[in-house]
């Protein structure tokens, strides 16, 4: 008998490649964003020392023991300064990047006009907040030059009057400056972020530390990244999968809104898949139509679902993240239609599905802490 000959095996389909998102923010205007990151948290300056408790933390998150990792406001801060900056990178251009794309949909209708009747664009966002209002305030940066703070008014000094040459500067050297908000953030998570979103939206408003020895016309010209007035924001401690519609719709408004998730769905269902699911459709019944939805997390999420009396012990079943938020915000598509006139229209509009994307970060970037490339699927749905 002729022996069989053992045939290798096939070879394995590469992974397609992450599709790399577009630069839109400005060099130099994320790096502003990191010189304020390192100005609110100056202990960032000494990185090797905060590794040991950025260890314990992440080893605490790992563990998803989320109360104990964010007990104190100094865990706050170390968690703020490993991750936000990156994060908030990410954010930025993925969000100038839906309103460069979609100028068409309402919310970004709104937002390019820096809101209708004195009524700002919203912006509703589940997470920790820090990175998320960074991020907003970037993209308003970057399409709102008159959202630039006011030069701050030249003191005399020691008793004489500034520099006559100083004194006669034109108005043309100023920048323009908001004198309405153009963007309303409602932040809400369930842990108590106000103080760290605090001292950030602070240091964004506020003119930006100057050498002893600078001059009198920089002294004049230092102005806040970002005038008060542009943006406000509000917090708010809750748990939003305990929400009812009624609850959620007045923190979202009656204007199109824009609703953000950033790697939050994820860790949402490994706590309930069945809550998760109600939370999206109370989303889909209070967002006015013109609403956009984004959500951000890790690539290939997975979420386990075990039956109910698993009294065997056996291991659930897997549910990529992105299936099971379909199955919520588009449920006439995953259930049997008896006859052609049952069937429902769509609440939602997809406008981006991507499941495997990264943020690559400009390499001429300075910052003390650890700064990283960020992987994510993306997914953009407008409510009809």
């Amino acid at each position: 008998m002729k022996k069989s000959v053992k045939r290798p095996p096939p070879p394995a389909t590469p992974a397609p490649a992450a599709k790399v998102q577009q630069q839109i923010i400005p060099d130099s205007l994320q790096q502003l964003i990191l010189d304020i990151f390192r100005e609110t948290f100056p202990q960032v300056d000494d990185f090797e020392a905060l590794k040991p408790a950025l260890r314990e933390i992440k080893d605490t998150l790992d563990r998803r023991d989320f109360q104990r990792a964010f007990a104190t406001e100094e865990h706050k801060e170390r968690y703020t300064i490993r991750w936000s900056p990156s994060h908030a990178l990410a954010y930025s251009n993925i969000l100038a990047w839906i309103a460069k794309e979609y100028s068409d949909n309402e919310w970004v209708k709104r937002f390019d006009a820096g809101g209708v009747e004195n009524h700002p664009s919203s912006v509703f966002c589940f997470g920790r907040g820090t990175a998320e209002l960074v991020a907003l305030i970037t993209m308003l940066k970057n399409s709102h030059v008159n959202a630039s703070g006011q030069p701050t008014q030249p003191q005399p000094a020691n008793g004489h009057e500034i520099d006559g040459a100083l004194g006669n500067l034109a108005i043309s050297d100023q920048r323009p400056i908001s004198e309405k908000a153009l963007l309303s953030v409602c932040l809400v998570d369930t842990t108590d972020w106000t103080k760290v979103v605090s001292k950030m939206h602070q240091s964004f408003t506020t003119p930006r530390p100057l050498s002893k020895y600078a001059s009198a016309k920089a002294r004049l010209s230092n102005t806040p990244p970002l005038s008060p007035q542009a943006l406000s924001w509000k917090f708010t401690q809750l748990d939003i999968l305990d929400c009812g519609i009624e609850e959620l719709g007045s923190m979202i408004g009656p204007d199109p809104t824009l609703i953000a998730l950033f790697f939050t769905l994820n860790e949402m269902y490994l706590t309930s898949i069945s809550k998760v699911s109600a939370f999206l459709r109370k989303i889909t019944a209070a967002a006015p139509k013109g609403s956009l939805l984004l959500i951000i997390d890790k690539p290939g999420a997975c979420i386990e679902a075990r039956p109910t009396n698993n009294s065997s012990g056996t291991d659930g079943t897997q549910y990529p993240m992105h299936l099971l938020m379909y199955r919520a915000l588009f449920p006439e598509e995953h259930q049997k239609i008896v006859k052609v006139k049952d069937k429902k229209e769509p609440a939602w509009e997809k406008l981006v599905e991507e499941d495997n994307c990264i943020f690559k970060l400009d390499k001429g970037l300075v910052f003390p802490g650890c700064l990283e490339n960020i992987k994510f699927q993306m997914h953009l749905l407008q409510r009809l």
